[in-house]
């Protein structure tokens, strides 16, 4: 019975290393200094359990589990950009949020010492939580524009020309970097479409690490019709750039948490409860590096039974053994231990 329990735990922790291991990114090291500085090994084993039985959806021949069920996963387990292919869509975020970072640290939009210096009078008033959510109100008084290029837009050119999903997260990102968070506590999140042929269904948001236990915080951004701004009544002839009471605080005539009070107010939420829970998460990163959560859905083997009560086999990147449910109307998938087969095999039913 102890070999036994002892071959079990010995197969988890090569399960939890293999699973975790990206095809673009570098291995997962269990409890490496990365994994030690964000969490315990309770947590990263809890993290891997929830993982395992996560829901996993298919578009365009990837599978990636929903942002909720990977959490915490994301922080506890390092960045890594050495091994990432050129073309990879995750280096290529890396990159892009890196530039946005250079072109910041030579300009910065007028007034925005006075929201850094907000936002870190407020942390140490009230707290992480609280700085977080007047960050992310601030960030959220510009106006959402469609229809911008593919680059990371840094605050200056943001906070003039407004911008997409991506350019509130880097906003963010750099607000709360500027304010004194530590890196390790911030991850860009990029999240994939849901479908096959909805290319434009990506959207990227910012997660904040809390010091006190539970769950990060999701700092969502407005969509492209966002309810209207306090004060743009005033001033509806202008489309992009700064709310008019954003404008307000930049200049001095307001205080930074005037946005709190706001129609819009802040939209963060816990992981779980935020409205991106369900969504499925492909890539996280900052300006140090990145961790892909996706992989290449599996493919058909060769049947090893004859029959047709045998169900087809299938096999991940890694070469693991795949068993499919059949059953299902959309490409969604789950990840279980088969308790009737070998241990190294795992079936997966689609939903």
């Amino acid at each position: 019975m102890l070999l036994a329990r002892l071959f079990r735990c010995v197969l988890r922790v090569l399960f939890a290393v293999a699973f975790c291991t990206p095809a673009e990114g570098g291995a997962a090291v269990v409890g490496g200094p990365g994994a030690r500085h964000a969490g315990t090994t309770g947590a990263l084993e809890a993290g891997i359990e929830r993982l395992r039985g996560a829901t996993w959806w298919e578009a365009n021949r990837k599978i990636r589990p929903e942002l909720a069920q990977v959490g915490d996963l994301m922080f506890l387990l390092p960045l890594a950009d050495s091994k990432l292919q050129p073309s990879s869509d995750a280096i290529g975020r890396v990159q892009r949020l890196r530039d946005a970072l250079r072109s910041h640290l030579t300009k910065q939009p007028a007034g925005w010492n006075r929201l850094v210096a907000q936002v870190r009078a407020q942390r140490a008033k009230a707290g992480d939580e609280s700085a977080v959510l007047l960050a992310d109100a601030l960030v959220n008084e510009v106006r959402y524009r469609d229809g911008t290029d593919g680059t990371y837009y840094p605050p200056s050119r943001f906070f003039a020309e407004s911008g997409v999903c991506k350019d509130f997260a880097t906003a963010k990102y750099l607000l709360l970097r500027d304010a004194g968070f530590e890196l390790a506590r911030l991850r860009l999140v990029s999240l994939a479409p849901r479908y096959n042929n909805t290319p434009d269904d990506w959207h990227v948001i910012l997660v904040v690490q809390m010091n006190a236990p539970g769950e990060p915080l999701a700092l969502d951004s407005p969509t492209a019709s966002p309810a209207r701004r306090a004060g743009d009544a005033l001033d509806a002839s202008h489309s992009t750039g700064p709310s008019a009471l954003l404008d307000a605080i930049l200049a001095g005539r307001k205080p930074a948490d005037a946005v709190l009070r706001a129609p819009s107010g802040p939209l963060v939420a816990a992981l779980a409860r935020s409205g991106q829970a369900e969504r499925p998460l492909a890539t996280v990163f900052n300006e140090t590096g990145s961790r892909s959560f996706e992989r290449d859905a599996p493919s058909p083997l060769r049947r090893t039974s004859p029959g047709r009560a045998v169900s087809p086999m299938y096999a991940d990147e890694l070469g693991q053994p795949w068993q499919v449910d059949g059953s299902g109307t959309f490409p969604k998938w789950r990840v279980a231990a088969n308790e009737s087969a070998s241990p190294a095999l795992l079936r997966v039913a689609a939903r």
